[in-house]
């Protein structure tokens, strides 16, 4: 990686800072600062795109260069994984459940162990709550507030669109009317030692931004 000066270029291609910014060797067609090297490039491939900030709109990916036809545009993981279904699934595992096949610790949805249900067995003990989409947003802002440090820099980047969510009707399961009453607010009940603020912008991050994967049954 060439290393540029601040007056030859516009900004991380990530992140759009200023500092300490290199041109990729493989490609020179993307500068980026020594944080975020490994997004472009994960393994031997350079990925062709860049982020920007459009007003109103938020962080959008566009392409860097020409893309080819079937080529590899972006690398990613989750950030989080859980439920967002209206069927009753293990929070673990996502499988199908019956309703009596239930944790006995906490009393939610689950059938085996693992790394997961961990983080909101102990807080929604006392949950309370109506759908199985609400019981759903709960477990998502739990384990969205407690990933990494790193991976929080990169979810706080992403929009919310509380404004326009506080605004809405309340007909809909995702309506924020119910967000707040039948999730947020039990959650508070539970004993949640996050902010009402930070559990709104963690849901608002959660509905803008997640991607639905249908598992094979």
């Amino acid at each position: 990686m060439s290393l540029l000066t601040q007056d030859s270029i516009d900004g991380c291609f990530f992140c759009n800072s200023t500092t300490q910014l290199h041109l990729c060797d493989y490609c020179e067609n993307i500068q980026s600062c020594e944080r975020h090297l490994h997004i472009h490039r994960p393994s031997n491939t350079c990925l062709p795109f860049r982020i920007l900030f459009q007003e109103g709109v938020g962080r959008c990916v566009v392409a860097a260069r020409d893309i080819l036809a079937g080529e590899m545009v972006i690398e990613d993981k989750a950030a989080m994984i859980g439920p967002a279904c209206r069927e009753r699934v293990c929070l673990e595992c996502l499988a199908p459940i019956s309703e009596d096949t239930r944790c006995h610790s906490c009393g939610l949805p689950l059938c085996c162990e693992g790394p997961r249900h961990h983080l909101e067995c102990q807080i929604m003990k006392g949950w309370n709550g109506g759908s199985n989409l609400s019981l759903y947003l709960a477990v998502c802002i739990i384990r969205g507030l407690a990933v990494d440090g790193e991976t929080q820099e990169l979810v706080d980047g992403l929009m919310d669109h509380l404004d326009e969510r506080r605004s809405d009707d309340g007909e809909d399961d995702w309506d924020w009317k119910n967000v707040e009453c039948q999730v947020i607010d039990q959650l508070l009940e539970c004993g949640m030692d996050h902010s009402k603020l930070a559990m709104e912008r963690i849901a608002g991050i959660f509905l803008t931004n997640n991607v639905i994967v249908v598992l094979d049954s």
